[in-house]
């Protein structure tokens, strides 16, 4: 008269989410740095950002990017007011002309951290690979950057200001090319 309908026997559990992030709280300084490499990497937007000061949330300045000399003589215009929203613009296009099955790396090599009363200045040599669907565009990009990072009222970390600069050891294009070539 019942069907049995094995209501009540033990299913197969399910596999781990695989979609974990690599954001960390950013409670110091270098934090934030592992969080930049972390969201290039996994090409996340949204930990990428919360990288990067927003004066509606973190109550100190506004981000702003300062390209290359030679690249922003020729972009004026685009870098004038170069901030979080134009970040995500850039960010966007740029992840979604990358390849889908090849992560992006970030290295940084001679990284050094001074300390200021306000302030902790993060400079480095950088080297950016980046896979795109269009075999015309480069996939390496190096050259020296000056990060400015502030300590919020909340006690999280963030960039406050990013200044790139070419490297003379190199003939690679720089982030600043990347960052205007993307911006769409």
């Amino acid at each position: 008269m019942f069907v049995s309908c094995n209501l009540f026997s033990t299913r197969t559990p399910e596999e781990p989410d695989s979609d974990a992030t690599g954001y960390i709280p950013p409670t110091s300084y270098d934090l934030v740095i592992e969080n930049l490499k972390n969201s290039l990497a996994e090409k996340n937007l949204n930990n990428y950002l919360l990288c990067f000061s927003d004066s509606s949330f973190t109550e100190i300045k506004d981000f702003n990017y300062i390209a290359t000399p030679q690249i922003a003589a020729q972009n004026q215009n685009l870098f004038a007011n170069w901030g979080v929203e134009s970040e995500e613009k850039y960010f966007n296009s740029m992840i979604t002309a990358s390849l889908d099955q090849v992560r992006p790396s970030l290295t940084f090599t001679d990284e050094q951290y001074q300390n200021f009363s306000d302030s902790i200045i993060f400079t480095s040599n950088y080297l950016l690979n980046i896979n795109f669907n269009d075999q015309q565009s480069s996939n390496n990009y190096a050259g020296n950057l000056r990060i400015v990072l502030k300590n919020s009222p909340t006690g999280f970390w963030y960039i406050t200001s990013w200044y790139d600069f070419e490297r003379e050891d190199t003939e690679l294009l720089t982030w600043s090319f990347l960052r205007s070539k993307y911006y769409y």
